[in-house]
């Protein structure tokens, strides 16, 4: 099992590498360079030519890479050239607010999306099934930008609960959590209640039913593990789409997190700030997605006794 695990682990390795030079490859393909914007327009072109030269634009792309790729794994991601202060303290600030709000808006979907996939499944066919189904189709068919200017504009202009301009403390994730929360709920709520459906429909379940077995008892040995691989497996995937519908969320409600850091780099073509953004964000994926697998392995009997790992 051990081996296993480290396997997986040790799998990140390859998958970050291509990563990087797939990142590093994309940067060099933008219009321009990192310098453009830094440039004075009336600085003649010779200098600005002598200036590049100097920071190596015309290595090898290869020797440009390395010579990234060991600046970044010493901690050096660069100096953002619109704030003009080195970005690895932009992303010790940014980066735990964006975490903080996907792994709120997991918590808190998933345990929107367990009782109401759960209810739905309770009452199969009935109204408040077909009820739970349209909430979930309309969570998932809504521009999540659109549900966040609505509850702005519901819990902070119409019944002023919570500020516009608050961008600190506890209060300045709620509105941001439940956005993305609703989002989350769309995907899942569907999963759960077929999950719990089709265990109920099982073998296992119906002959604990025939024995009577208390319903207690049948949910916890036998639904709510068929719900928890349901959700883990979704989980990977899920994730990395929070953190990227988190750049147009924090706009919305003016959180400076990661997704906010890279629109104002692409507005003001920041290139290191986004090519640290991509790497990051790819860097939490891949150990989520990784985590994820792990997990997945150890709660599935038959990954380890004998299946296939």
């Amino acid at each position: 099992m051990w081996k296993t695990i480290l396997r997986r682990v040790l799998l990140m390795i390859p998958q970050l590498f291509v990563l990087s030079l797939l990142i590093f490859i994309l940067a060099k393909l933008m219009p321009g360079d990192a310098l453009s914007g830094m440039i004075d327009p009336t600085v003649d072109a010779e200098t600005i030519e002598k200036i590049r030269l100097q920071l190596g634009y015309y290595d090898p792309w290869y020797i440009q890479y390395g010579r990234w790729l060991w600046q970044m794994l010493h901690g050096d991601f660069g100096q953002s050239i619109f704030l003009n202060v080195p970005v690895v303290d932009l992303l010790q600030s940014a980066l735990p607010r964006t975490l903080s709000l996907v792994a709120v808006s997991i918590g808190l979907g998933s345990i929107l999306s367990i009782g109401l996939g759960g209810l739905a499944a309770h009452y199969k066919d009935t109204w408040v099934d077909y009820v739970v189904r349209i909430i979930s189709f309309l969570a998932l068919a809504v521009p999540a930008f659109w549900v966040g200017l609505l509850l702005l504009y519901a819990l902070a202009v119409k019944i002023p609960i919570f500020s516009v301009t608050n961008t600190k403390g506890l209060s300045a994730y709620v509105l941001p959590s439940i956005t993305l929360a609703i989002w989350f709920c769309g995907l899942y709520i569907r999963r759960v209640r077929n999950a719990v459906v089709q265990a109920c429909a099982s073998l296992p379940v119906i002959g604990a039913k025939t024995m009577g077995i208390r319903t207690a008892y049948i949910y916890r040995d036998y639904i709510i593990p068929q719900v928890r691989l349901v959700l883990l497996s979704m989980l990977g995937i899920t994730t990395g789409a929070m953190l990227g519908g988190s750049a147009v969320i924090e706009t919305v409600f003016s959180v400076k997190g990661m997704g906010q850091l890279m629109v104002h780099g692409i507005i003001s073509r920041d290139y290191i700030v986004i090519q640290s953004y991509i790497v990051w964000i790819s860097l939490v994926y891949v150990v989520v997605n990784t985590s994820v697998d792990i997990w997945m392995y150890l709660l599935h009997p038959e990954r380890r006794y004998g299946g296939r790992p």
